[in-house]
């Protein structure tokens, strides 16, 4: 369909009496908000003029399908914030409160939907990232798009998640999105995370938050100079940002605790 006059509402409402059959309570709920969210990103920042929604409806599973032919999600990050490449533009956007428009948008609708749903996937320009919620891992790998943007998400229709629940592991007492996730393997290449200049590029931007999760599942190797920089140096030039390591293992995690300042070592745990 053509991009001027859609409006996202309009579209969830002809897919509203088939959810209504198919999916329940949780889900339905869910699938509203991915949806709108999704498809009002489409129209707002794809600069396309052309936006596809599709939908597969069950009981058994539900999938989910917007892409537009505009430019792709991932330059647009990159160009906008003056990043050096794609996978820099994809690191950011997963932290959340990452938007081209904040005038208008807050960020937090690819960031929700990926938590929310069970798989989620975005696809642009030959990178495709994929937040497997099923079993706790995310993923990054190459696509088939080359041109605009596909956003792919499954969920199961009798799904037990909540959405309420979602939003408050992120959110503070005032409602406030101030708390992020960040997975340290989507900021590098391989499991061994050393350098300060690394560090740096999963640091930035967070200030934009309270409440920051350092998650090193996956990660087998950290030296001393990454783990000083995230969790003395960083912290000390932002007053007031907890930060908490989550997902160590084994040598990570002993040079995570040896890393940290005395007064910061019990903020370290597993999850």
């Amino acid at each position: 369909m053509a991009i001027p006059g859609v409006r996202e509402d309009a579209i969830w409402r002809e897919f509203a009496s088939d959810a209504q059959d198919q999916l329940g309570t949780e889900a339905r709920s869910i699938v509203s908000y991915a949806l709108t969210e999704m498809l009002n990103n489409a129209l707002d920042h794809s600069q396309g003029s052309k936006v596809v929604v599709s939908a597969w409806l069950g009981r058994v599973e539900s999938r989910f399908e917007i892409r537009d032919n505009g430019r792709g999600a991932l330059s647009h990050i990159r160009d906008v914030f003056g990043l050096d490449d794609l996978y820099d533009a994809l690191a950011e956007l997963t932290k959340g409160k990452t938007t081209t428009d904040p005038e208008r948008h807050t960020g937090e609708g690819i960031f929700f939907t990926s938590k929310a749903v069970d798989i989620f996937t975005l696809e642009s320009e030959g990178i495709a990232w994929t937040v497997d919620n099923v079993r706790q891992d995310q993923a990054v790998g190459l696509s088939d798009v080359t041109a605009g943007t596909r956003i792919r998400w499954e969920l199961d229709p009798a799904t037990t998640r909540a959405l309420i629940d979602v939003f408050k592991e992120y959110t503070d007492d005032d409602h406030v999105f101030s708390t992020t996730k960040t997975t340290v393997r989507l900021f590098g290449f391989g499991v061994r995370f050393v350098s300060r200049s690394e560090a740096k590029r999963l640091l930035r931007g967070l200030e934009r938050f309270s409440r920051i999760r350092v998650d090193f599942s996956g990660v087998e190797e950290v030296g001393q100079g990454f783990v000083d920089e995230v969790f003395r140096v960083w912290p000390a030039q932002n007053d007031g940002i907890v930060m908490e390591a989550v997902g160590m293992e084994g040598p990570v995690e002993f040079m995570v605790r040896r890393g940290l300042p005395p007064s910061r070592r019990t903020a370290a745990r597993d999850e």
